[in-house]
């Protein structure tokens, strides 16, 4: 069974992990392209249940619409952007080397600087004896305009929203600039999901049509960049509604490391 892959994972929930692949991309936004976040997005997707990914590199290729080598050299790059692990399996039965074992790794935030060593013993100086002892000190810098004094230390940190709809909403200010579509892609969302989750069989699954949710519009936002999508609503319904028919048998495709033509001849 999978469960050999909550070993290599480096994350106790999903939530966390989710949370260091969403920051892994905005801080190297830049550096990567769309099918590196197309292969990251697969490896996370396929993370779902155990933390780590069991996958070939056919079945990444296949299911982005990109070729062998295309998808090795994104792997390569997100491998170097310290954003995944690649472990090379061994089958057990076979004793040959199998689909490669992928983990999303923890967020290093790179921004947070290591202080400089302080010094133990500063020499004296005759320039600090001058400073006037009325010199007030205060942890926040000012700024003087006029006669008024102003406080200038940076502003709290805005969090990041918590629900989906918020996710969808901020997504869609910051991508496209307007996020009045977030109400109707959240309906779309609500209305594909509950529709599934009264199966007994997918009760459970919740979160997962929650993070399909947010890929297929990561993937719909994509594709507005590239070509005129006249009907936002109706391609994220579109896609969507294949992202869950993939998510519903992923199991099946991580338990077989063999394919048809092999198991036939």
């Amino acid at each position: 069974m999978t469960t050999y892959l909550k070993d290599y994972s480096h994350f106790t929930n999903t939530q966390d992990m989710d949370e260091a692949a969403r920051r892994h991309v905005l801080a190297n936004w830049n550096e990567m392209n769309d099918t590196d976040r197309a292969v990251l997005d697969m490896i996370r997707r396929y993370s779902v249940k155990y933390g780590a990914a069991h996958l070939k590199h056919d079945t990444m290729a296949d299911a982005i619409s990109k070729s062998n080598v295309t998808v090795r050299r994104a792997i390569r790059k997100l491998e170097q952007l310290k954003i995944i692990d690649r472990i090379h399996y061994i089958r057990p039965v076979m004793n040959g080397l199998g689909a490669n074992i992928y983990t999303i790794l923890p967020f290093d935030d790179q921004s947070t600087l290591t202080t400089p060593p302080t010094v133990d013993n500063p020499c004296d100086s005759k320039a600090e004896d001058s400073v006037s002892e009325p010199e007030a000190f205060s942890s926040k810098s000012k700024n003087i305009k006029g006669n008024t004094l102003t406080d200038t230390y940076p502003a709290e940190p805005i969090p990041s929203p918590t629900t989906l709809f918020g996710r969808m909403k901020e997504l869609l200010s910051t991508t496209i600039g307007d996020s009045s579509l977030a109400r109707q892609l959240f309906g779309i969302y609500r209305a594909l999901s509950l529709r599934m989750l009264k199966f007994s069989i997918h009760a459970h699954q919740g979160e997962l049509f929650e993070q399909l949710a947010m890929q297929a519009l990561h993937i719909t936002v994509q594709a507005t960049k590239r070509k005129t999508v006249r009907n936002i609503a109706g391609y994220f319904d579109g896609v969507y509604r294949n992202l869950i028919d993939k998510a519903l048998f992923a199991d099946i495709f991580m338990e077989y490391d063999v394919s048809l033509d092999e198991l036939l001849f």
